[in-house]
């Protein structure tokens, strides 16, 4: 057997055992990740619906939109979504009432830029979109706030895919309580 031979045969052979190891350990890891989902996502629930209970998840077809819990005594939805921001996707929760107004919003996951984008994890960053999406329609540029404007500073790009994303979310909330 030649030297690269026996070298290649090293190689694979440890990245064989490294790939089996991270197998392994992901198996026992995976489900500590998901109860650790669960949990996040319960919390935010419960802030999300100021007290109130909420019922099961139920999966939704429209798109962007991943799941919906309705709060209970008919207080409105809160949404799970998808948005697009200067990092790529991201996760965001929000709640509705009935009519479409952003009651509140959380924004979940991203990969925004340290900085400027980041701010939108701040919830003070995301209270600027309270009381928006009934009568009143969703900012979609800073410009377009009164208060807050200074606060979504430097951020476009992802205050856009925020209000995108929550703009559809009032939308939908609109059309489900027409459908009643």
């Amino acid at each position: 057997m030649t030297d690269i031979t026996e070298k290649a045969l090293k190689l694979g052979l440890i990245g064989a055992l490294a790939a089996l190891l991270l197998a392994v350990l992901n198996s026992f890891v995976a489900p500590i990740i998901e109860l650790r989902r669960e949990a996040e996502m319960r919390a935010v629930l419960d802030v999300l619906a100021n007290g109130e209970k909420t019922e099961e998840a139920e999966t939704v077809s429209e798109p962007g939109i991943l799941q919906r819990w309705r709060i209970s005594n008919d207080k409105g939805w809160i949404l799970e979504m998808e948005a697009v921001g200067y990092g790529g996707p991201m996760l965001l929760a929000a709640s509705y009432k009935s009519d479409g107004t952003i009651v509140a919003a959380r924004l979940m996951d991203n990969k925004e830029t340290v900085g400027f984008g980041k701010k939108a994890e701040d919830s003070a960053y995301m209270k600027v979109f309270e009381g928006f999406g009934g009568e009143i329609s969703i900012p979609q540029s800073r410009t377009e706030l009164a208060n807050g404007a200074d606060l979504v500073s430097g951020a476009t790009i992802t205050f856009t895919g925020i209000a995108v994303a929550l703009e559809k979310g009032s939308k939908t909330v609109k059309e489900w309580s027409n459908q009643r």
